[in-house]
C-alpha cells in the first residue's frame, strides 16, 4: 500500500498527507498508523491512550520497555484507582466516546462492556494462547475473549508456626475434621485459633464451596443463573458444616463481626491470634509489624481430601477499545504484555503473581503454594468471578446473611434461601 502511494501525483500525496493530519483518534495520534513494524524507517508516529488501574510508577517499567520496542509509538498514561472509581471513570468515558485505545476490564464491569461491545474480541489473536484457560472466562462470553490477563491472585489461610507448636500441632490440617481439630487445640490452649472477615464474602466459604460443590458439579454456578439450580443445591452443605465447625464450637464469634481486615492482620502479626485469612497483599503489613514471625499459608482445608482449594482469580484483562483508531499498535501493546520481556518488566513493576504459559513469577516463599499449587493448577475460586451479573448486590446479600448466622439470626437454610431471593429479584429489574 505505501509503494503505491509514492506513484501518486504529488496533489494526491499532498491532499493525502492533509487528510492524515486533520484525522482524530481515540488516542489523539499525531497521524493515522496502521504498521506495528517499529523498524520500518516509513512508520509513522502514533500516540496511544491507556487508561490503567495500575498507577504509573508500577506501570513504569513495562511502558518504558514497549516504547524501545516501538519508539513511533507514544502512550498517553491515564490512571484511576481500583475499583469503584476506575469503573466509574471508564464508565463515564465510555459513554462519552472519549475511552482510551486500550483499558481494563475487570469481573465488576465485563458485562457491561461485552454486551456494550466496548471490546475487540481477541479470541483468535495468537499471543491468547499464553492466557490460561482457567483465567478466561471471567473475560468471555458466548466462548469469546475480549481481554488479555498474565496475572492472577490467590488466597489462603496465613498460620503461626510457633504457636501451632505450643498448642501441639506439628503440621497445618489437609482435611476440614484435621483443621476444625487444630481450632480446638488452640482454643484449648489458651490461643484464639481463627479471626475471619465477617465485612465481606469469607475465603474459608470459597474454599469450603469449591471442594464440596464445584467439584461435584463444575458448571453449577451457570446453572444457578439459568435457573436449573439454586443457591439453595449448592452453597446449603457448605453453610451447615461451616456453621457446625466454626460457629456451634464457638470458634467464629459475634464480636469478630466488627474486625476490619486491617486489625485483623495487625493482630496477627503480633502473635495475638494464630490463623487469618489473606493473601500477597497481607505479606507486607505482617512483616513490617513482626520481621521475625515465623508463619506459612495453607489452601482452605476441604472436607473431601486432597482437593483443597485457595480463594482467588485472575487478574483484571487489557482489552482495545472496539472504536479505536489504532489497532494494529494497541493489540502490540497487548501482545507485548504477554512476551517474556513484557511479563518481566510488568512483574517488576506491579509485583503481580505472572500466570502467562511458560513464565514462572517470583513469588515470596511463603505464597508458593497459592501460586503454584492454586493459580497455576486452577485450583482457586471466588463467587463474584464465577457470577455472571448481579454480583455486587449477592455479595451484599452474602455478607449481611452470614453475619445473621453468626448471631443465631439466620439459620444455615435462610441464609442459602436468602441469596435465591436476591437473585430472584434482581432479575426482576
Amino acid at each position: 500500500m505505501r509503494s503505491s502511494m509514492w506513484k501518486k501525483s504529488t496533489a494526491l500525496l499532498a491532499l493525502s498527507a492533509l487528510l492524515s493530519a486533520c484525522s482524530g483518534g481515540n488516542g489523539g495520534g499525531e497521524a493515522a498508523g496502521g504498521s506495528t513494524d517499529a523498524g520500518s524507517t516509513a512508520a509513522k508516529k502514533v500516540k496511544l491512550s491507556l487508561l490503567s488501574w495500575n498507577n504509573e510508577q508500577e506501570m513504569a517499567p513495562v511502558l518504558e520497555g514497549f516504547k524501545k520496542k516501538y519508539p513511533n509509538v507514544t502512550i498517553d498514561f491515564q490512571h484511576a484507582p481500583p475499583v469503584k472509581d476506575y469503573i466509574a471513570k471508564l464508565q463515564t468515558m465510555l459513554l462519552s466516546g472519549s475511552a482510551t485505545d486500550i483499558f481494563i476490564i475487570a469481573a465488576e464491569n465485563r458485562n457491561e462492556i461485552i454486551d456494550g461491545g466496548y471490546a475487540i474480541d481477541l479470541t483468535d489473536q495468537p499471543f491468547m494462547d499464553k492466557m490460561l484457560d482457567s483465567n478466561k472466562p471471567m473475560l468471555s462470553k458466548n466462548g469469546r475473549t475480549y481481554a488479555f490477563t498474565q496475572t492472577g491472585w490467590a488466597g489462603g489461610i496465613f498460620y503461626n508456626k510457633e504457636l501451632f507448636q505450643k498448642a501441639g500441632i506439628d503440621k497445618p490440617p489437609a482435611t476440614w475434621d484435621e483443621f476444625i481439630a487444630a481450632c480446638l487445640k488452640l482454643k484449648n490452649a489458651g490461643i484464639v485459633p481463627l479471626y475471619d472477615n465477617l465485612q465481606d464474602v469469607t475465603m474459608i466459604h470459597n474454599g469450603l464451596y469449591a471442594n464440596m460443590t464445584l467439584a461435584k458439579d463444575p458448571d453449577i454456578d451457570k446453572k444457578i443463573f439459568e435457573g436449573t439450580k439454586t443457591f439453595q443445591d449448592g452453597w446449603l452443605e457448605p453453610f451447615n458444616v461451616w456453621k457446625k465447625g466454626l460457629i456451634d464450637n464457638k470458634i467464629i464469634t459475634p464480636d469478630m463481626i466488627g474486625l476490619t481486615a486491617d486489625q485483623i492482620v495487625n493482630e496477627f502479626a503480633i502473635g495475638s491470634v494464630a490463623m487469618f485469612q489473606g493473601g500477597p497483599w497481607s505479606i507486607a503489613t505482617i512483616e513490617q509489624a513482626n520481621p521475625n514471625l515465623k508463619y506459612d499459608m495453607m489452601p482452605i482445608p476441604g472436607v473431601n481430601p486432597g482437593d483443597n482449594y485457595y480463594s482467588g482469580a485472575p487478574g483484571v484483562g487489557f482489552a482495545v477499545n472496539s472504536k479505536t483508531k489504532y489497532k494494529e499498535e494497541a493489540l502490540a501493546f497487548v501482545e507485548y504484555l504477554s512476551t517474556p520481556e513484557g511479563l518481566q518488566l510488568f512483574e517488576k513493576g506491579t509485583r503481580a503473581f505472572i500466570t502467562a504459559k511458560g513464565y514462572e513469577s517470583k513469588v515470596h516463599p511463603v505464597m508458593e503454594g497459592a501460586y503454584k499449587d492454586g493459580l497455576l493448577k486452577g485450583k482457586f475460586y471466588l463467587p463474584m468471578v464465577a457470577w455472571p451479573r448481579h454480583q455486587e448486590a449477592l455479595r451484599n446479600q452474602f455478607t449481611i446473611a452470614v453475619q445473621d448466622m453468626v448471631v443465631g439470626k439466620m439459620t444455615p437454610e435462610q441464609v442459602a434461601k436468602s441469596l435465591d431471593s436476591k437473585l430472584q429479584e434482581m432479575e426482576k429489574k
